[in-house]
This record gives structure tokens, C-alpha cells and sequence, in this order.
């Protein structure tokens, strides 16, 4: 097996700064010492920066940075090297100002011909004539210019070539409409490109998919001139509205390592850096790492809780993903680095690594559509996410296994107990066939709202999975509130669905999201759907709250249908986006009851509060549980609740985000299989023989190995 396919402990050490100002006090026997005092095998730099300068000498393509006192890159190969440590050298970045300067034509242009940055900038500096981090175009000749990178990468020694923000966006306002782009759309398509997004025009989902393969084919061109080398590629799966989450489902041929960035970690919930590695290697199936940043927020300066960074980097570990820790040069400079608690993980990393290739269990999958994101999601991709995320946290709260399926991979929903289809809308005939041969022959679907509805990303104005739902669909329900009863399910009481807009100026309610369809059962019905009485609720300023219930109408809100061997259970709403954006109980009691009645509880499972997250592995007969504490004190303290007309001043600020600072130790009991087991807890290096089950008592991780006696 190649070196870069194993359990691997990386540091990323950046230097992004303007005036590089960190080159005056770190040089590259610090980075290496570094590396080495953590126990790292690859380290990750910068060959250059975002504003064109190398920092080795002798490129043929970029200036030397002004502020290096030795030759960097290459002196931090040499002595990674002689210390046994691999490095990735990061090219490729398409925001350089030094070639904006030079060619200015090979920069990327949106619609109105404005210069595409890579981030936004603040409304005060969008008039400047200079842009600090412009992205330059792959269709332009500036990708030989990535390409010499890449030849000089590999002549100093570098062990992985990481293409660090390549980026190449279909949405309207970051689209590049560059004279090389419009050129080689009319040669590859023989159309001309068109600058609105109109949805229903073939041309239009046509350009769409057009910039996907454009990127795939670039990314195989840089691959050719790796050669041998891994090339490595960041597909920052929760940000740039998860759009490149396509290119790496696409690009699995060319590349070889998918790094995931997780820059929006201290704003999401515990749990985020494992979902995402989940879904990174579904979507890549290539070894994947996601990063935990020592710095808390978007403060480089300033390093996070010791907490925030162990069970970070520990959420990457026991979702099957490398462990990745990301130092600013400025913090460094400033402070040096405390690394105790990066070094307390890196060495678990190391006393578990013979466990760590273990494969997850494959009870249930959550496949993911990155057409439903795209063709129904348009600009608002969190319209279908939402309903996946909801998904997966409410069976992670429930402490089921839980893997996602790549759309790209219908052939395998067959490996799984029970598979969910979260308002999976745009479905190709492959994944049907795939969906109604495997309950026919035994298998368990869950399913919500359009699944099916638009097979090949077409509107049918049906559902072609409706023989397998036991439902037809007669019309939708396109109403801003809604309500459901569901007794058989022990919610007797009418369940408010539907959520306000966050961006209140706009529109009342969330769009689609008290929907439902309008179906007739063929299968057996459970529960109601209730329509609401007025429009808007006259409680709460302008009407932010949900009307009262008017009529419960004679239609189910859940159907459970008997197809072939096997069974679906199959719902009119999104109960999963309403998980995910309330986080209440009763959306999270829907998911549990729909599982409950399609699938038994694995052979093992864990009794412990939703605050543990669970992680099930499996090597033959071998059992490898993680058991990571999420039991924190309040994290998110405060958040924005939308922008608002009101004249005043909010009473504290919004928006305020606090790092995990405690973990609060759990009593947890895993369930054993039938027989006697031999259980060893490698992090404490203890060994146990038992019969039923093991009770133990979790602080912030625990390790359980368990054979059969």
C-alpha cells in the first residue's frame, strides 16, 4: 500500500500574509522542529502565496518573496526529509496578483465583467482598481503557469502536490465569462454562453455541468505532469455553497488525496469535521483528511481552547479521515506554538493506527444528490442539504451507524440495512433501478417529500419511485405553515412545520419548507396533515409566528409500503430539514420510529446521552468503537436572527461564538453480540473478557476493541 493510503498525522504551516511579515522571525529549522516535536508524517506549506511570490529562489514563474533570509521550500524539504517527514508543497492557487499585473485578460470575469475574487470583500473596498486575491482562469494560459509550479514542485522533492483553492465556480456571480471560457464553451458545445440563470433552458444546466468537466479536465492535465506524485486537492466540502463537492466525486480518476477543509468547524455543531470526512470519502472514495484550525475562529492569531483542538482533530480519526492541524505563520511569530494538546492526539493517533483501517459499519446510508443540490437547490443549495444534515445528526443523536452514498454510486445502497432518500429529487435511471431492485429483494428505504421526482433532472410532475413509496402524487401543497399529527407514532398533539425566513425584508416564511405533497396512499397511512387557518400568525412582530391550525385533512403524512421482499416508509414533508434547523425532539422522534419499524438496532450498540457521539468500525469479526464526548458547556451563545428594518440597535451584539472549554464525563454502556468478547481499551491499555455488555465511564474518548472469545 502506497504511504499516503495509511493513517496519517499532517501539520499545515501558513504563511499568508501581505508583507510576510513571519519570514522575519520563523525559518525553516522551526517549521521542521515543529513537524517533528508533534510526530507528524507529512507537513503541508505554501510553495507560494496568493500574491504571487515564491518562497524558494529560482522559479522560472514567480518572483522570490522579498522578506526570505534563506531558500525555504527547499530547505524544509532537506530537512523534513532527514527526519523521515513527507512534504506537500501547495500550488495551483488561483488567486495571484502578480499575474493579474502581468495579464490582466487571464484573470476570471463574472457576467458584467467584473474581476471574480476569490473571497468577497467589504462593500467599502469593492471600487478598488486593485484586488487583493484575484482569481485567475483555467482556461487561460495561466494554467501553465501551475504547471511549471507543479515541475518545480517535484524538482525540489516534494512528496504530495496539493492544488490549495483551485477554483472554477458555476454559480452566476463567480462564473468566469473570460474570452478563453466563452471560446471553449462555443467549441465544446457549439453554443454561445448565456449570462442569466434560467433553470429551465438546456443551454443554461448545459453551462452548468460544462464548468464541472472543465475543472475535471484541468485537474487530469496537472495530474499527467505529477506523474507519480499524489496530487492532493481541497474540496472545502461545507463552503463555496459545497459546489466542489461535485468535483470530487468527478475528479476520483486523476486525483489522489482529498483534503476537506473545515474552516466553518467553530460554527457548526459537534460532529461537523466527522460528517464531513464521511461525506468526502463517499463522494471522492479517496483517503481524505479534514482539518482542525489551532486558532479559534477566523482569529489566526489566537490559538483555541486545548479542548476545541483535541476533539477536533479526534472527530477526522474516528470518521476514518487523517488527522490535520493548521498553524498561521502569525501566531507563531507572535507566540511560538503550545502544542500540547495537538501532541496528546498525535500520539493516540499513533497507539490506535493498527485499528484505524478498520472499515465503518455499514448499517445505514444517507445517499447523497449533488444534482438535487445543484438543479433544485439553485442558489439556495441549504433547500436540500438541510434535509440530509437533519438526517444524519438525528441518527448520530440516536447512536445509529451512519455512512452517506454518493449519488455517482447507486450499486451501493445494497451494502446497507436501510437506506434514506432526504428529498433526493433528481434521481438518474441507474439509482432507480438500483433503489427498486434492492427492496425488492429485502432492503429498507426511508424517503421524504420530491424524492424521484425529477428523473435525470427533469420534472416528470410524479414520482418514478411511487410503486416502491406506495403513494401517487396528485399536487403539492405550497403553503408558508402547515401541521401534522402522527399518533401511530406517539405524537398525538398537532406538530407545527414550516420555519420563518431568516431574512425577514424578503418573505415571511422559509421557502418550501412547510410544503408537502399531495398524495394517494397505496400503502398503509399513518397520520394527518393539517392546513392552517390564515396566512400568517398574528402573534409576534409582523406576523413571525405560525397561524393556528385549521383542518386536519383526510390525507396521511406518512406512508409504510410492502415492495417485494422489502419495505419504505415514505413522508410527505421534510422532517429532516425541520431537525436540523429547530433541532426540537419530535422531528428527531419521527426519524427514530421510521427506523424502528423498517430495521432492528446493530449487533452492537451504545446506551449513552445524544452527546456522545458513536463511531462503528469493523475488521472481519472484529468490533473498534469510538466513543467521542461532545458533552460541552453552552458553545454558541448568541446568533444572528436575520436582518431586520428596525431603526434601533440590537441589545448586544450577534453572531458571538465561544469555543468548548469543559467536557463533562458520561456514564456509557455498549451492547455486546451473543457469547463472551475480549475487550481491550488500547488508550488506557486495559484488557477485559465479558459477556453482554461493558460499562464505563467516557471523558472526552474512549477507545473499544472487541473480539470474539
Amino acid at each position: 500500500m502506497e504511504w499516503w493510503k495509511k493513517p496519517l498525522r499532517i501539520v499545515q504551516f501558513n504563511i499568508e500574509d501581505r508583507y510576510g511579515t513571519p519570514l522575519l522571525g520563523v525559518n525553516s529549522e522551526d517549521v521542521v522542529k515543529l513537524a517533528e516535536e508533534l510526530g507528524a508524517d507529512l507537513l503541508v506549506i505554501f510553495a507560494r502565496d496568493p500574491w504571487g511570490r515564491a518562497f524558494y529562489r529560482g522559479s522560472k514563474v514567480h518572483p522570490a518573496h522579498p522578506q526570505m533570509r534563506e531558500d525555504f521550500v527547499r530547505n524544509v524539504v532537506r530537512l523534513a526529509h532527514e527526519k523521515g517527514i513527507k512534504v506537500a508543497l501547495m500550488v495551483g492557487h488561483t488567486a495571484d496578483q502578480y499575474y493579474f499585473f502581468k495579464h490582466t485578460d487571464w484573470a476570471q470575469v463574472n457576467h458584467r465583467g467584473e474581476y471574480v475574487h476569490l473571497e468577497h470583500i467589504p462593500a467599502d473596498e469593492e471600487r478598488r482598481i486593485v484586488p487583493d486575491w484575484p482569481q485567475m482562469c483555467i482556461n487561460s494560459p495561466f494554467l501553465d503557469v501551475i504547471k511549471e509550479e507543479i515541475r518545480e514542485a517535484k524538482e525540489m522533492g516534494a512528496d504530495v502536490i496539493f492544488l490549495d483553492s483551485f477554483r472554477y465556480q458555476p454559480d452566476l456571480e463567480r462564473a468566469c465569462f473570460c474570452k478563453y471560457c466563452r471560446e471553449k464553451f462555443r467549441r465544446d458545445t457549439g453554443y454561445e454562453m448565456i449570462t442569466e440563470p434560467l433553470w429551465h433552458d438546456s443551454r443554461w444546466r448545459t453551462q452548468w455541468e460544462w464548468r464541472y468537466d472543465t475543472t475535471v479536465e484541468r485537474l487530469a492535465e496537472l495530474k499527467e505532469v505529477a506523474g507519480e506524485v499524489p496530487l492532493m486537492y481541497n474540496s472545502h466540502p461545507a463552503g463555496w455553497s459545497g459546489r466542489m463537492n461535485r468535483v470530487a466525486e468527478r475528479a476520483r480518476a486523476v486525483v489522489d488525496f482529498v483534503f476537506a477543509e473545515a474552516s466553518e468547524t467553530d460554527h457548526q455543531p459537534p460532529g461537523f469535521i466527522s460528517e464531513i470526512v464521511k461525506l468526502t470519502r463517499a463522494l471522492s472514495k479517496r483517503p481524505t483528511a479534514a482539518s482542525r484550525n489551532y486558532f479559534h475562529l477566523y482569529r489566526t492569531t489566537a490559538p483555541t481552547t486545548p479542548v476545541a483542538i483535541r476533539q477536533g482533530l479526534r472527530e477526522s480519526m474516528v470518521a476514518g479521515g487523517n488527522i490535520w492541524i493548521l498553524f498561521f505563520g502569525n501566531e507563531f511569530y507572535h507566540n511560538g506554538v503550545r502544542v500540547p494538546a495537538v501532541k496528546e492526539v498525535f500520539e493516540e493517533h499513533r497507539k490506535l493506527e493498527e485499528y484505524l483501517e478498520a472499515e465503518p459499519s455499514r448499517h445505514i446510508g444517507i445517499l447523497f444528490s449533488g444534482s438535487t443540490m445543484d438543479h433544485y437547490g439553485r442558489e439556495h443549495p441549504y433547500g436540500y442539504v438541510d434535509e440530509v444534515r437533519g438526517f444524519y445528526y438525528a441518527l448520530q443523536h440516536l447512536h445509529y451507524p451512519v455512512e452517506f452514498i454518493s449519488g455517482a454510486d447507486p450499486y451501493e445502497v445494497r451494502d446497507y440495512s436501510l437506506v434514506v432518500l432526504p428529498n433526493v429529487v433528481c434521481v438518474s435511471r441507474e439509482l432507480e433501478r438500483e433503489v427498486r431492485a434492492y427492496v425488492s429483494e429485502g432492503g429498507r428505504v426511508v424517503s421524504t417529500f420530491l424524492t424521484s421526482a425529477w428523473p435525470e433532472c427533469i420534472k416528470e410532475h410524479g414520482l418514478s419511485l411511487s410503486d416502491v413509496f406506495g403513494v401517487r402524487l396528485k399536487g403539492l401543497y405550497r403553503v408558508p405553515w402547515s401541521y401534522v399529527v402522527l399518533p401511530e407514532f406517539g405524537i398525538d398533539f398537532p406538530v407545527v412545520m414550516g420555519d420563518m425566513s431568516y431574512d425577514f425584508r424578503k418573505r415571511r416564511t422559509e421557502y418550501r419548507m412547510a410544503w408537502h405533497t399531495m398524495i394517494e396512499a397505496e400503502g398503509k397511512g399513518y397520520g394527518r396533515v393539517g392546513l392552517i387557518s390564515q396566512w400568517s400568525g398574528p402573534e409576534y412582530t409582523l406576523g413571525r409566528s405560525p397561524p393556528p391550525l385549521g383542518v386536519l385533512l383526510d390525507m396521511p403524512f406518512a406512508v409504510e409500503n410492502s415492495y417485494g421482499e422489502g419495505r419504505s416508509l415514505y413522508f410527505t414533508g421534510q422532517i429532516g430539514r425541520h431537525y436540523w434547523r429547530t433541532g426540537l425532539p419530535v422531528f428527531r422522534k419521527m426519524i427514530e420510529e421510521a427506523v424502528k419499524r423498517l430495521t432492528p438496532r446493530p449487533e452492537v450498540s451504545v446506551d449513552a446521552p445524544e452527546t456522545v457521539q458513536v463511531e462503528y468500525r469493523k475488521d472481519g469479526e472484529r468490533w473498534v468503537i469510538h466513543l467521542l464526548n461532545h458533552t460541552y458547556n453552552q458553545r454558541i451563545i448568541s446568533t444572528s436572527i436575520g436582518k431586520s428594518k428596525h431603526p434601533l440597535p440590537p441589545f448586544s451584539s450577534t453572531g458571538t461564538v465561544h469555543p468548548v472549554r469543559e467536557v463533562i464525563p458520561v456514564d456509557v454502556t455498549v451492547k455486546l453480540p451473543p457469547g463472551r468478547w475480549k475487550v481491550y481499551l488500547p488508550l488506557r491499555e486495559r484488557r477485559l473478557e465479558v459477556e453482554g455488555q461493558v460499562s464505563l465511564r467516557v471523558g472526552e474518548y474512549e477507545v473499544l476493541v472487541m473480539d470474539p472469545l
